[in-house]
């Protein structure tokens, strides 16, 4: 089974600096929409939604794009972090 595009991030390119752009974009609540392109991956958080879009630049096709509700994408990056 291959890993999701959340795992394969959290994997690549989470790192402790990405990880806190990520905490302060989601702590910032001025922005409805915060935008974060990293080297593989854009991170689009869609506050109105309660989603993040995690996009692979490499990949064009439907499996190059998954949505994750908010609360799980938070946990994810608390476990991380950890």
């Amino acid at each position: 089974m291959s890993a999701t595009l959340l795992e394969q991030f959290l994997s690549e390119e989470c790192t402790a600096h990405v990880r806190r752009l990520l905490e302060e974009g989601i702590a910032d609540t001025k922005l409805l929409r915060p935008h974060f392109a990293f080297n593989r991956f854009e991170v689009t958080l869609e506050r109105a939604d309660g989603f993040v879009l995690i996009e692979d630049v490499l990949d064009v096709t439907e499996a190059g794009a998954e949505r994750v509700p908010l609360r799980d994408f938070i946990h994810a990056l608390d476990r991380r972090s950890a």
